[in-house]
């Protein structure tokens, strides 16, 4: 499937999940699609979940390109990344610690429960984005 938008009005937060195969085009194109949708509209919080992805195909090489480029959110709003998997919460901590200047409030975390605690999200109400 690759990556679906949602977002939680209620909360002000944009919600990405990767599914599938993660590779680094479809990594590339979701973070051109978060990044379009955060131009447009108000500033909000993010969430990027990889739980579902089943294949993380991602080289080191792209995760050091995408943290050279602007942030797509501001970087006074929070952004979570949820990684359960020990290479994918590695891969999440490198993009962390080369992208950190540009995203001060960037959290890597294993869950969404995780997530949804350090954004203060109780009974979240996503909607698709299209």
């Amino acid at each position: 499937m690759g990556f679906i938008l949602e977002y939680d009005a209620k909360h002000n937060v944009l919600r990405v999940t990767l599914d599938g195969l993660l590779t680094d085009a479809l990594l590339a194109e979701g973070y051109a699609a978060t990044a379009k949708y955060v131009a447009s509209h108000p500033p909000c919080h993010g969430i990027t979940d990889v739980t579902a992805v089943t294949k993380f195909d991602v080289s080191s090489d792209a995760i050091k390109r995408l943290a050279g480029t602007s942030p797509a959110f501001p970087t006074a709003y929070m952004k979570v990344f949820v990684a359960p998997k020990d290479f994918v919460y590695g891969m999440a901590r490198m993009f962390q610690i080369i992208g950190g200047e540009t995203r001060p409030n960037l959290h890597i975390v294993r869950t969404m429960d995780e997530a949804y605690r350090l954004l203060q999200v109780e009974s979240p109400e996503f909607s698709p984005v299209s």
